[in-house]
C-alpha cells in the first residue's frame, strides 16, 4: 500500500520544498520507490528544484482534461527510483479546481505504484490545501523557530483539525449545525474551547460524535523544524507541542530538527538537491535523520475524511473558526 506524505506550511520561506525535494531524494536513495508530486496550486516550481524544465505535462493538463491519463503525468528524475508530477505551471487558475477535479486526482494518487507519494502542498489554510493535507492521519507540517512561523504553523493546524472533526459530518447535518451554533454563541471577545466543543458534540450525538471524537484521537500530525540554531529554538518547538495539545487536544511528533544551512540558498540557485550535490552536508545529514524516522511510520489513506460535494465553501467554516479561536497570548 502507497504511503501518502502531504507537507505543509502555515506560512511560505520555511524551506517547505527544500525539505520535501531533499526528503524524495533521500527516500529514494535508501530504496524506496518515491512519487514527488507539486500540489501547489498557483504556485507550482517544483520542478526548478529538481533541475527539470517546464516541458512536461502537469497537474493543470489533468485538470483541463488535456490528458485523461494520469500516468503520463509521471516524469523519470536523474535519482533513480524518483519519479515527479508537475503542477499548473501554466495554468494559474488551477488553485480553484473544482470537486470532481479533486476528487480526481487524490484517488490517482493513491493509486499509484509507489512506497511513497510525496505531496508538496501550497503554504496557507486555503481549503483546497488542508483537504490534501489531511488524506493521511501524520501529515508534515514545516516551521522554523521564528515566532511568527509558530504561530501560522499553530493557526494551520487549528484550521486542520477542525476541518478534521467537521469532515466526519456530512453537510448541513444536525451535528454541523450544532457546531456552527455553538460557534456563533461564543461570547464576543473570549475564546471558544475546541476541546469542549469535541466534548459536547460527542455527548450530544452519541454515535456520530464519539466517533468523530474518537477519530481526532487518531490523528497526530508530524512537525520538522528547519533553520534551527539554538537549545532556545528546541524550546519553541516543545512550546508549540504544548500549545497544540492543550487547545486542541491532540499530540503532534517531532521527525525533524534540521540546521539553518546557507548552502540550502546554493542548491535552490544551483537547481539540484542538496541530497545530490552535498551529501555530507549538516543540512542532508538531517533530513537523513528525518527520513529515517518517517520510514518507521505508515502514512495510510484516511477514508472517513474523503469529500462530498457540498453547497457552501468550507471557507466559510474555517473563517468562523478563526474569529473564535485564538491563542497568540500563548506565547507572548
Amino acid at each position: 500500500m502507497v504511503n501518502l506524505l502531504p507537507i505543509a506550511s502555515g506560512k511560505g520561506g520555511v524551506g517547505k520544498s527544500s525539505f520535501a525535494v531533499n526528503l524524495a531524494v533521500t527516500l529514494a536513495q535508501k530504496g524506496k520507490s518515491v512519487v514527488l508530486a507539486d500540489l501547489d496550486f498557483g504556485g507550482a516550481n517544483l520542478h526548478t528544484l529538481l533541475g527539470l524544465k517546464n516541458n512536461h505535462a502537469g497537474l493543470g493538463n489533468f485538470i483541463y482534461k488535456q490528458t485523461d491519463d494520469f500516468s503520463t503525468l509521471l516524469q523519470q528524475t536523474s535519482t533513480p527510483n524518483l519519479q515527479f508530477i508537475a503542477g499548473d505551471c501554466l495554468f494559474p487558475g488551477t488553485a480553484n479546481m473544482d470537486y470532481s477535479s479533486k476528487r480526481k486526482i487524490i484517488k490517482n494518487l493513491n493509486a499509484l505504484d509507489a512506497d511513497y507519494v510525496i505531496m508538496d502542498l501550497g503554504a496557507g489554510t486555503t481549503y483546497n490545501t488542508l483537504d490534501f493535507y489531511l488524506l493521511t492521519y501524520n501529515s508534515i507540517l514545516v516551521t522554523t523557530p521564528e515566532l511568527t512561523s509558530i504561530l501560522n504553523a499553530y493557526s494551520f493546524l487549528k484550521s486542520a483539525v477542525f476541518r478534521f472533526f467537521m469532515r466526519q459530518f456530512k453537510a448541513k447535518s444536525e451535528e454541523r449545525l450544532f457546531i456552527n451554533e455553538y460557534l456563533n454563541n461564543s461570547t464576543t471577545g473570549s475564546e471558544a474551547s475546541f476541546i469542549e466543543l469535541v466534548t459536547k458534540v460527542a455527548k450530544k450525538f452519541k454515535e456520530t460524535g464519539r466517533k468523530a471524537r474518537d477519530e481526532l484521537l487518531k490523528y497526530r500530525p508530524q512537525v520538522v523544524m528547519n533553520q534551527g540554531q539554538t537549545t532556545q529554538d528546541l524550546e519553541m518547538a516543545k512550546r508549540l507541542r504544548s500549545l497544540i495539545y492543550s487547545k486542541l487536544g491532540i499530540t503532534v511528533d517531532f521527525v525533524g530538527f534540521l540546521p539553518k544551512d546557507e548552502k540550502v540558498s546554493w542548491a535552490v540557485a544551483m537547481r539540484s538537491p542538496l541530497s545530490i550535490t552535498t551529501p555530507d552536508c549538516k543540512f542532508v545529514k538531517a533530513v537523513q535523520t528525518a527520513a529515517d524516522r518517517i520510514l518507521l511510520h505508515s502514512y495510510g489513506f484516511n477514508e472517513l475524511n474523503m469529500f462530498e460535494n457540498e453547497d457552501s465553501k468550507p471557507d466559510e467554516d474555517l473563517e468562523l473558526l478563526g474569529k473564535e479561536f485564538d491563542s497568540d497570548s500563548d506565547f507572548n
